[in-house]
This record gives C-alpha cells, sequence and structure tokens, in this order.
C-alpha cells in the first residue's frame, strides 16, 4: 500500500522526537536540545490539518474545514512555542470568529443548486440531467489551467472542479462515444469555452453567480445567470453530451463550427 508524504514525515517526526528524548533520560546528549511536547504536537496537528485539506482538494475525502482548523491551530501553537506570538494550547477558544468565516464559505458556495425541467409533452416534472448518479472520472484542482483539445482525444463522463483557471473543450476534435456522456464542471472563478461541432446533439445547463454566459451567440450577463439548451434531437440521441457548468465568477462561451 502507498504512503502519501505526509504520513512518511509524521512518521520519521514522531520516530526523530522519541529518539531524541530517550537519548536526553539516558544523559547521552544534552537538555539544551530539548524538544518541548507543545512543540511537536503543534507541528503534528500542521500536519493532520495539511493531510484533510489535501484530500478534500485532490477528491480523496478530506475536509477543507477541519483541516484548516487544525493547520492553523497548530500553526499558532507553533508560533507560541518559539516566542514569536503569545499563544498556547489553552487559547483555542480564541480562534470561535472562525465560525464565521466557515458559515460565510458555506453561504457563499452553497450547497447543489437543484433544477427542475417540465416536459412539454407530458406535463411531468422531473430532475434536470445534473442530477443524475454516474460512474463519473472526478478530479479536483486548485488552481490551473485545462485544455482539451488533443487531436481525437477521447470523451467520457467527468466531475470537474477548480478553485481558479479556465477550460477549454474542443469537441470538434473529440472522440465521442454512442452513449450519453454526462460532464460536470464547477469552479469559483475562471473562463470555461467549448466549441461544437455541427452534427453533435447535446445538452447544457449553465449557472454564473457573477459572470456573462454567451450561448451560440445569445448573451446573458450579470447576476445569478442561468441558462439550458438542448440541440432538437437531442431527446432521441444515442451519441449525445449532458453538460452542467457552474461557476461563482467568470464567463461561459459555447460556440458552434
Amino acid at each position: 500500500m502507498r504512503k502519501g508524504w505526509l504520513h512518511f514525515l509524521l512518521a520519521f517526526l514522531l520516530i526523530g522526537t522519541g529518539i531524541v528524548l530517550m537519548l536526553e533520560n539516558l544523559g547521552v546528549i544534552d537538555k539544551t536540545l530539548y524538544i518541548s511536547w507543545g512543540l511537536v504536537l503543534a507541528v503534528i496537528l500542521m500536519l493532520i490539518g495539511m493531510k484533510l485539506w489535501w484530500d478534500r482538494v485532490t477528491g480523496h475525502g478530506g475536509s477543507w474545514m477541519f483541516g484548516s482548523f487544525f493547520t492553523i491551530y497548530g500553526l499558532l501553537v507553533l508560533l507560541g512555542e518559539i516566542g514569536i506570538i503569545t499563544f498556547t494550547f489553552g487559547d483555542v477558544f480564541k480562534l470561535w470568529p472562525l465560525l464565521f468565516i466557515y458559515i460565510g464559505f458555506g453561504m457563499f458556495l452553497g450547497g447543489s443548486r437543484k433544477r427542475f425541467r417540465v416536459n412539454v409533452d407530458t406535463g411531468d416534472l422531473s430532475g434536470s440531467s445534473s442530477e443524475k448518479k454516474h460512474n463519473n472520472k472526478k478530479m479536483h484542482t486548485v488552481i490551473g489551467d485545462h485544455q482539451y483539445n488533443a487531436e481525437n482525444w477521447k470523451v467520457e463522463p467527468m466531475q470537474l472542479w477548480n478553485a481558479v483557471g479556465d477550460y477549454h473543450f474542443d469537441f470538434t476534435k473529440a472522440f465521442i462515444p454512442e452513449k450519453d456522456t454526462p460532464i460536470s464542471v464547477k469552479g469559483w472563478a475562471g473562463d470555461i469555452k467549448m466549441l461544437m461541432p455541427e452534427n453533435l446533439d447535446y445538452r447544457i445547463e449553465a449557472f454564473v453567480k457573477a459572470g456573462s454566459i454567451n450561448l451560440l451567440g445569445k448573451t446573458s450577463d450579470g447576476i445569478n445567470r442561468s441558462t439550458t439548451f438542448e440541440t432538437p434531437g437531442y431527446q432521441d440521441a444515442t451519441r449525445r453530451l449532458t453538460i452542467d457548468i457552474d461557476l461563482k465568477a467568470g464567463d461561459v462561451r459555447v460556440d458552434k463550427v
């Protein structure tokens, strides 16, 4: 089983601390090399926090809230241990304002929005295609641009999330299988550009909290912009794309050739 670098770093830290403390107790080394348990625990808290945050970013579980809390708490204790600031383990209650920050971020990011559409032929109310469960390829990144424009690149179900960065999809160069392929692209800030071939059927649901949506020449910009479009043959097509886009801030542009 492969272990991450944080696992090995924590293991070496614990082993090294134990060796130093044992040598001190045996009188082999001088007490001037003493490492306080407060310092060790502060570093361990930081490592745990970083691990939780990194797992959340990379889509392997974790928690950005607990990860950031342990990282901040450990860092403050570490700075207190080395005398830069006045902060101890007992001062944890001084961090209660972080609750407001977490609640604010939660309100800003929001949960997964829920959309409904009415079938004009039957009048049935059903959830949008973005709510269907698929065995998707997931990719979570913090900062970076992503290009899907290589010759004959393979389209597959994807769930993409990027904190800050741009996406460029050129489906005119893609190999698109004979099935419904769901693609979800979400992020905080960035631009998303898609180029569609003439003979492809697709459905697009795009939401931008602050920015603009340009869908085949029709532009909508401002706050809480939402657009839904599907090609005439989408419902009966065997080869089609079902695309869900959600941005907090940025621009979405879809063109056809």
